[in-house]
């Protein structure tokens, strides 16, 4: 019986292949899937269709922005853009010029350093602007930026004022360090250092007031120890004229008269008490000495005024002429060169080797 199959119409076919019917090596059998995975399938072109329309719409944006940009750069080099510019910052000052609250008054609290036109300038408003534009955050930034100024602080006092409080710099001492000249010579530079170290400005000091004199390559940074170390020290602090910061690491310091109290790497705190207590007892900042020697923990030496220094005596070394301590700038008459602040120069011991606990 042939295989026959039933379709929805009703109709039987016959699925069989018919005898004597060839087909090709593997090709599929008859009512079987055949296989698409071996199958090549023509490439599609993929082709752009515009329509004229847009074309002519593309071509008209392109046209427009180069006659744009040649127009603009033609602009520019006419000037007409800086007139436009112009233009629109005076209609700007046209229209604040009504606004309420106008400008009339700069009031500046704890100046005495800072210039009137450095206040004036770093406000950045002319009289008549209106308080509503004022840029009170960027007026505080370029005031911190002055020199003198450590705080600052601009507020609005309705209905016509600027306000401004500033906190200037105290400047404690006189930092004498060394700069090349032109002619490549070593000068002698003074800069004001406030309390906490930080560098004001150059002076000169025939026209400073300030009575410290510092020396030695990183006393500004150490400053801030010094006064620490002076404060319960007021009787040696109230004579200080000077001080030395030896090697980086320990003080020199240089009272009226020209004594010269040598102070110790460690232990600074203490050793000044022990002076404290020999001067409560036996007056010992009132004789008649030119070193008090601290370096040592275990004594206190002592040199004379006058008297020539021990050890530059040994090989047959003559001491040199005394020079007086450095100082404090003048603040009346004509220019002063004030001397320069040195450490005291050390030679060894005369068993040519150092003395314990004996260092520069």
């Amino acid at each position: 019986m042939p295989a026959v199959t039933t379709t929805p119409f009703g109709k039987d076919i016959d699925v069989r292949p018919r005898r004597g019917a060839s087909r090709r090596p593997g090709a599929p059998r008859p009512g079987t899937a055949r296989p698409t995975h071996g199958r090549k399938t023509p490439h599609k072109r993929f082709r752009l269709r515009v329509s004229w329309r847009a074309a002519v719409i593309l071509g008209v944006v392109v046209m427009t922005l180069g006659g744009g940009a040649i127009a603009g750069y033609a602009l520019w080099k006419s000037g007409a853009v800086d007139d436009g510019k112009a233009w629109i910052e005076g209609a700007k000052k046209r229209v604040t010029g009504f606004a309420p609250f106008p400008l009339m008054d700069v009031t500046v609290e704890g100046r005495k350093h800072v210039t009137k036109d450095a206040v004036l300038k770093a406000l950045n408003a002319a009289r008549g602007d209106s308080l509503l534009t004022v840029d009170l955050h960027g007026a505080r930034e370029r005031l911190e930026r002055i020199e003198w100024v450590e705080y600052a602080a601009v507020e609005r006092r309705w209905p016509d004022t600027i306000h401004v409080a500033l906190r200037e710099r105290q400047a404690v001492a006189l930092w004498q360090s060394k700069t090349i000249g032109v002619d490549g010579a070593s000068v002698a530079e003074y800069i004001l250092i406030d309390r906490s170290g930080r560098k004001v400005r150059t002076v000169d000091p025939a026209e400073s007031s300030v009575r410290l004199l510092l020396s030695g390559e990183g006393a500004p940074e150490q400053v801030a120890g010094l006064f620490l170390l002076l404060q319960d020290a007021k009787p040696i602090a109230d004579k200080l004229r000077a001080a030395v910061f030896v090697g980086q690491r320990r003080w020199n310091l240089i009272l009226d008269g020209g004594l010269q109290i040598r102070l110790p790497e460690e232990g600074a705190g203490e050793a000044l008490k022990r002076v404290l207590e020999l001067d409560r007892s036996d007056q010992l900042l009132s004789r008649d000495l030119s070193v008090i020697d601290l370096r040592l923990p275990d004594r206190i030496t002592l040199r004379r005024a006058g008297a020539p220094d021990p050890l530059l005596s040994v090989g047959g070394r003559s001491e040199p002429a005394p020079s007086s301590p450095p100082s404090p700038p003048a603040t009346t008459g004509g220019p002063a060169n004030p001397p320069v602040a040195r450490p005291p120069a050390t030679q060894p011991a005369p068993d040519g080797k150092p003395r314990s606990g004996q260092k520069t």
